[in-house]
């Protein structure tokens, strides 16, 4: 479960992974320096192990992980990821590890999206969207973590 928000400026995730009914608190949300020299925000959902896997790609440090060793195929149609670039165009990252451009200004992603959305609409920033969801769903717990350019 996770919930990410962008309000336009800052890139926001909340701290909890959830596994086998436990809660740990982890980051999902970094400032990556690709290869060609250029920056991005990124947030992460989903598998934590391929999540990390994928940043390690991302900032050139690693080749490109093989998404059926982590991820399912019944859900190769989900997104791992929000990416943020350096013009602030929003792009979701699918778990075979191609990007779909969202022509959006605003944008709110993973289970706690619906509170999220909602309150990025009403004009909360990114952190204050996340901990609304945090406050009022089981999809997002243990803090707020945020990044920007």
């Amino acid at each position: 479960m996770t919930t990410i928000a962008w309000d336009g400026t800052t890139l926001a995730a909340d701290r909890c992974s959830w596994s086998a009914g436990a809660r740990r608190r982890v980051r999902k949300v970094f400032k990556v320096r690709a290869p060609d020299g250029s920056l991005y925000l990124v947030a992460f959902a989903g598998n934590g192990n391929f999540a990390m896997e994928v940043l390690r790609w991302m900032r050139g440090q690693a080749e490109r992980p093989d998404p059926y060793r982590f991820v399912r195929s019944e859900q190769m149609d989900h997104q791992c990821a929000l990416v943020i670039d350096e013009r602030r165009r929003v792009w979701q990252l699918g778990n075979e590890l191609t990007y779909s451009s969202m022509n959006e200004r605003i944008y709110a992603f993973g289970a706690g999206q619906d509170f999220a959305w909602g309150a990025l609409e009403a004009g909360a920033s990114a952190a204050q969207a996340v901990r609304i969801a945090i406050k009022r769903s089981d999809w997002a717990g243990l803090g707020v973590d945020t990044v920007r350019f």
